[in-house]
């Protein structure tokens, strides 16, 4: 791990890899000895302590189907897979320095399933089981749906539901499998585990299915109905983060101007300038001195993001319009700030720039500090825009994969391009729910996927992190859409990301 870590920072990834598997395996003859004592045909898996938390569920590889000669190169493969570019992400979202952790490696007798998959015992009793024809590799993968049976009413109940899989595998099976996961449960807490049947039955893997840590989930708030809300989830979706709460919605909750023109060019942009400029506008909408304007903007924004929105859209409502040359002002030095943080590496893409606050970009531009960056995280918004569209959006109704509910821009990741190109807080839709698309899930608003069975490793991932996520929903459309996902029933819903009867309103989506 340390020749792959010393690699990677010399050649990047490839390096890294290359490094640790041109090492010759000095232990390769006793390697073979042991593997040939086990068998002809052997599975050498990964086995690193990360393993344990299901956020990294599917990260490193495993290979099957070995002779007994194959295993000092299968073994260098699983430690290889440590520097692979979709576990570095992982690595990187989760803040691990590559190569710190030890990478055991387990070899075992390989078997030829008949059938195999994943089940979980629940806090209420139940058994929930998903199941495949085969090696459970490819519904764990994300690759294929599954069958599903239930056990409810704890051990002694023996009414299984679930015909296909009852079918697939038989009850006696199933049984072994539920009695399994009781005694798991009793002897060491875990509730989850990887099964397959042969003939026999065997637990390939038992784990725990822990509840989200990482980021916390919003809860749906009190149901809405005003379509002017629609509007404004639309603005604030276009200038999210702590950036546009200070500097672009205090004026723009009372309505985009058509465009304007900027005239002010930017070579020394400041965030002094930009608040000044912010305060202007806000004092020009809410007819009062800026200082007074800020704070009778940030008291309505916070009664609009309660329980009971209506007297805060009454006072919207009565606003003036704000001016649109001075807005184009304000939203041009805003695009000049956010491409600033891109070229000093503050940030990787424009749209992250959104979620630093002014004052760490100031204390970059003027002292020279440079701020920390995490990921995005849920804001204060969230809750409020996934209640609108839930409430008002078109919705589509799907097989529910990881609880929770959350909101953010449309974004189709269908290759390695527009995974580049995937947005802060998005909601990731895709066809299936690959383990690749697990580095993106530390800053994802949600996941939907239009096939796959809620027991893919990718699912597993997002519950440990606390994504809602949805499978069997296909959202036709583009990134100019807003997404809600509910992953508790598994409805997700969607409105446009623009106002389509405003054709040339201010542009924030370019700044």
């Amino acid at each position: 791990m340390q020749l792959g870590a010393k690699g990677l920072a010399l050649r990047g990834s490839g390096g890294a890899r290359m490094a640790v598997t041109g090492e010759p395996v000095t232990f390769a003859a006793a390697l073979i000895s042991a593997g040939t004592e086990l068998g002809p045909s052997l599975v050498a898996r990964s086995s690193t302590s990360l393993e344990a938390s299901g956020e990294w569920a599917g990260a490193f590889t495993s290979y099957l189907n070995l002779s007994p000669t194959h295993l000092p190169k299968a073994v260098t493969g699983c430690w290889a897979a440590a520097f692979s570019v979709a576990a570095l992400q992982r690595q990187q979202a989760a803040s691990i320095q590559p190569g710190s952790f030890p990478m055991p490696v387990l070899v075992q007798s390989a078997l030829r399933p008949k059938s195999g998959g994943v089940a979980e015992l629940d806090s209420n009793g139940t058994v929930v089981v998903h199941g495949v024809e085969g090696s459970p590799a490819p519904l764990l993968q994300g690759w294929v749906g599954s069958h599903r049976a239930h056990l409810s009413g704890g051990e002694r109940q023996v009414e299984w539901v679930g015909s296909d899989l009852i079918e697939l595998v038989g009850t006696a099976s199933l049984d072994v499998v539920a009695a399994s996961l009781h005694t798991a449960q009793r002897l060491f807490g875990l509730n989850r585990c990887e099964w397959a049947v042969d003939g026999d039955v065997w637990i390939l893997q038992l784990d725990v299915t822990t509840p989200p840590t990482s980021i916390a989930t919003p809860t749906r708030v009190t149901e809405r109905a005003d379509p002017d809300l629609v509007r404004i989830v639309q603005t604030v979706m276009r200038a999210p983060g702590k950036l546009g709460e200070e500097l672009i919605l205090p004026w723009a909750l009372a309505g985009l101007p058509r465009a304007g023109r900027s005239i002010i060019d930017h070579p020394l942009a400041t965030i002094d300038e930009a608040k000044r400029l912010s305060g202007e506008l806000t004092s020009q909408v809410w007819g009062l001195p800026p200082n007074d304007a800020i704070a009778a903007a940030r008291r309505c924004m916070s009664v609009l993001r309660g329980s009971d929105p209506s007297k805060a859209l009454e006072r919207l409502r009565d606003l003036r319009p704000p001016d649109a040359d001075a807005a184009a002002n304000l939203t041009s030095l805003v695009q000049v700030l956010r491409s600033e943080m891109v070229r000093l590496g503050v940030v990787t893409r424009a749209d992250e720039a959104w979620y630093l606050s002014p004052k760490a970009i100031a204390d970059l531009l003027e002292r020279g500090r440079r701020p920390s960056v995490p990921r995005a995280g849920i804001d204060r918004w969230e809750p409020f825009v996934a209640s609108v569209v839930l409430t008002l959006g078109a919705s589509l109704e799907g097989t529910p994969a990881s609880s929770g509910i959350g909101a953010g821009v449309h974004s189709r990741i269908d290759s390695a391009e527009t995974a580049a190109s995937f947005v802060s807080r998005g909601v990731i839709i895709a066809d299936q729910p690959v383990p690749g698309l697990a580095p993106l899930l530390w800053d994802a608003a949600g996941l939907v996927t239009e096939t796959g069975s809620s027991a893919a490793h990718l699912f597993e991932s997002a519950r440990s992190l606390g994504i809602p996520a949805v499978s069997g929903v296909s959202l036709p459309g583009d990134s100019e859409h807003i997404v809600a996902v509910d992953g508790y029933t598994g409805l997700v819903a969607t409105i446009p990301l623009y106002d389509n009867r405003v054709s040339q309103n201010l542009d924030l989506a370019e700044i």
